[in-house]
This record gives C-alpha cells, structure tokens and sequence, in this order.
C-alpha cells in the first residue's frame, strides 16, 4: 500500500479532534475531486513499519478522539491487508477512539464485494475479502459514495456532495440496515 499523508491533528474530516491517513491510489476520478494528487498509484510514499509506528504515536494524547482514513481509495483490494492490520493495531491500542473510512464505493458494493463467492471475474482474493470483512466490521463511520459534482453542497457535514451517506456502522450492525449518523 501507499499513502500520500498523515494529518497529525484536524477536525475537518469527523466529529472531534483527529489524525487523517490519506491513501495512495484511486480508480474513480471524480470530476472537481478535492484530492486528484491521490489518484496514482505509483503517487505517495510506501507505507512502512515507520507510517504505522507514527500513527500509533499520534493517536496517543486522551484529546484525539477519531482516526480517519480518506484517499484516493482506501478500500481498493490491494489496501485490505495494510487497513485491516492498522485498525487492528488502533482497536488495541485506543479501543476508545472512533474510526471514520471515507470511499467512493457504496456500502452495497462493499457488502456484495465482502460476501460473494469468489470467482474468475471477481476483482478481490478471498484474504482480501476477508480483510475487507474486518474493516468494515470494526469501524464506527463510513462515508460512502462517490463525490458527484453536480451533488455539491458545502454545508453537507463530512462529505463533498449529498449522495454521499454518513453511515453509523455500529448502529447498521445492530439494526441489521443502514442507519445515518445523528450530526
């Protein structure tokens, strides 16, 4: 996996003061993307032992209340192990703190991609399936949907247009449906 930044501290991306990883590599480009510099895949820096041990070190202070992770794409295949691991090490570390995933896939898609048999037309491995199961099952927030243009509303909280949904991911796992953040 690569990653083009790490926010140390912000409030922009989440309710609460934060840390924001910033994945490498995107195959949406959105038109009027407010990140393009994160689409390549080649773009950014490797993430290393060294990204994770500094996460870990800025999520320490009692003030940082959310890690979020934002893109390019972060839940493309290839990051499911990287993400999978960094938020096992986060649950570890602060089972406090609230864990946001912004992506352009819809949680649908997500699901469907998680579930389904595997086969030759599949875009994912099992292990990356699995992975993706474990991401999504232990993250408070997802911000879903494509950023659409058209859609832009600046006063939408925590997204870029109104497509996109605030998912409370535990409260959808309770209710077994899709229940939107109370902001």
């Amino acid at each position: 996996m690569r990653y083009s930044s790490v926010d140390k501290i912000e409030c922009r991306n989440g309710l609460g003061w934060g840390v924001t990883l910033f994945v490498q590599g995107c195959h949406f480009h959105c038109k009027n993307c407010f990140n393009p510099e994160t689409w390549d895949f080649d773009g950014g820096k490797e993430f290393t032992q060294e990204t994770v041990d500094t996460i870990l070190k800025l999520i320490e202070p009692e003030y940082i209340t959310r890690f979020s992770i934002l893109g390019g794409e972060p839940l493309e295949p290839q990051n499911s192990f990287h993400l999978a691991e960094l938020i096992n090490l986060i649950r570890r570390k602060r089972p406090d703190i609230k864990i946001w995933v912004y992506t352009g896939y819809t949680i649908e898609n997500l699901y469907s991609r998680c579930y389904c048999t595997i086969g030759e037309d599949s875009e994912a491995t099992p292990s990356q399936c699995r992975y993706l199961r474990y991401i999504l099952n232990n993250i408070d927030v997802l911000v879903d949907g494509q950023f659409q243009e058209d859609k832009k509303d600046l006063t939408y909280p925590f997204a870029g247009s109104t497509n996109q949904r605030v998912i409370s991911m535990q409260e959808s796992r309770k209710q077994n449906k899709i229940v939107l953040l109370d902001i």
